[in-house]
């Protein structure tokens, strides 16, 4: 099948808009005619939006598209918001309305058609038909701008070179928790077993590592292949040099990108219909700012590399022997010491803090396990505070799955204090304020800065990294 670049450039700006769109950043924002407040309700028609000057987007938190970095919105959306705005008062320059400000209504992906429904939002934009049905779909008008037109395999540094799709054949390839592993490698896996080959061994998902965690692992050399959609991987790869994007072997997705409008606003979403076809989607992502992203790549180490995975080895006892004792699962201990430290027992940082898990004499004398300048009372003391995080300062929360572990990883890093007002931050904007990814992080974020949500994926990446080797991730292997 033929590669179309602008078409996929299409995509791309089209996801700019559909993840997470237009923020009003110009100073007309400030104005008396967007004083409204995202939890206005407001039902208008669209002569009415452009009689106050203000169209309202709902719009997904999302990694790639926008995040509130400490009050500054960072992503595709803020760019994508000075040109969706310029387009629209030039194209009504000279009728008599009102200059718009396209605001955001950023909200919990979940209460997209309910920010819609209720007034909070004019328009949703988003991938709203690729992984569930609408809800009372006759209230809403729907407009697909674009589809997803293909799943692609990507390969990194440890990868085997690959000429052609059975070059799989007994080679394990990952994916998100929403790849359409139906479409892509089970038909092969059934022409490889008709010709006596070994299939591809599938593996979906990876604990809950999103695209841009697994085009980022495979960069590093953490797993060798990945399947996720061209326009993510494409756009990443400016900053994930290492990537490899194999066009040719793909499977079609038959979702679609879109937005949506009240039933009342046929006008509207006209109005989005002749947007789309503009060429100003190509010259938006010009104004991605590429370099933003690379300040928040932070280059994850291989945690079991030969050399690395010795130092593993030769501690693994003692994270087993407080992983039970914590209740905490060892390999999210070994896997904070490995971002601290690389799981260097000699490391004392330039404040002070010592050994494997970088903790303070102080705070190692105050939980009287030993001397923390020798590798067992260290390894001690790091679980017992971890542990010390959750049940001093969340004690009547009842976290499921590795979240207990997460919040204390988080606690470790910004301190519990924070990471409660991230919570709380996290409930009044109608997250889950007991699940850290998809939820809390974006708090954290917006409270913190973005260094919180690396900081703990990272070392949830490595804790991945240990489970893999480890052999305690199961395939789906059909």
């Amino acid at each position: 099948m033929s590669f179309s670049l602008a078409n996929l450039q299409k995509i791309f700006t089209w996801l700019a808009i559909a993840s997470l769109c237009f923020v009003s950043i110009s100073s007309h924002a400030q104005s008396s005619r967007s004083l409204t407040s995202g939890d206005e309700l407001w039902t208008g028609t669209y002569d009415q939006m452009l009689e106050r000057g203000l169209i309202r987007v709902a719009v997904p938190y999302d990694r790639t598209i926008y995040i509130n970095d400490k009050g500054t919105p960072r992503g595709l959306a803020v760019d994508m918001a000075r040109v969706y705005e310029s387009w629209a008062n030039a194209k009504n320059a000279g009728q008599g309305k009102n200059k718009v400000v396209v605001k955001l209504i950023p909200v919990a992906r979940a209460d997209l058609f309910t920010a819609l429904s209720s007034g909070k939002a004019d328009i949703v934009i988003g991938n709203l038909g690729v992984h569930q049905s609408l809800p009372n779909s006759n209230e809403f008008l729907l407009n697909h701008a674009f589809r997803f037109n293909r799943e692609v395999l990507i390969s990194g540094p440890s990868s085997i070179n690959v000429a052609n799709i059975q070059d799989l054949s007994g080679q394990t390839v990952y994916g998100g928790p929403n790849i359409n592993f139906d479409a892509t490698l089970q038909p092969l896996n059934k022409d490889l077993k008709k010709a006596g080959k070994s299939p591809v061994n599938l593996v979906s998902p990876l604990g809950v590592l999103d695209d841009e965690d697994l085009l980022e692992i495979v960069d590093a050399g953490l797993i060798p292949f990945v399947i996720v959609a061209d326009w993510k991987a494409k756009l990443w790869q400016p900053v994930y040099k290492q990537l490899e994007i194999h066009n040719d072997i793909y499977a079609d997705d038959l979702g679609w990108v879109g937005s949506a409008v009240r039933a009342s606003n046929a006008d509207l979403n006209a109005e989005l219909s002749e947007f789309y076809r503009t060429d100003i989607f190509n010259k938006a992502l010009d104004a991605f700012h590429e370099q933003e992203y690379k300040d928040h790549a932070k280059g994850l180490k291989d945690p079991v590399e030969k050399s690395a995975w010795a130092r593993f080895e030769s501690m693994r006892l003692l994270f087993d022997k407080y992983g039970t004792e914590y209740k905490i699962d060892p390999l999210f201990i070994a896997s904070l010491g490995f971002q601290e430290t690389l799981l260097n027992q000699n490391l004392v940082s330039k404040v002070g803090a010592v050994g494997v898990m970088q903790l303070m004499p102080t705070t190692g004398n105050a939980l009287g396990v030993g001397d923390i300048h020798l590798l067992e009372p260290n390894i001690h003391a790091g679980a017992d505070y971890m542990n010390e995080l959750i049940t001093k300062y969340f004690p009547n929360i009842n976290f499921t799955g590795n979240n207990r572990a997460i919040f204390a990883v988080a606690s470790y890093n910004i301190g519990p204090n924070n990471v409660a007002k991230a919570r709380d931050l996290a409930k009044q904007q109608g997250f889950d304020p007991d699940q850290w990814f998809g939820n809390v992080e974006f708090a954290a974020a917006e409270h913190m800065g973005y260094e919180p949500m690396v900081y703990v994926r990272n070392v949830y990446k490595y804790f991945i990294s240990y489970e893999l080797k480890l052999k305690k991730i199961q395939s789906i292997q059909p």
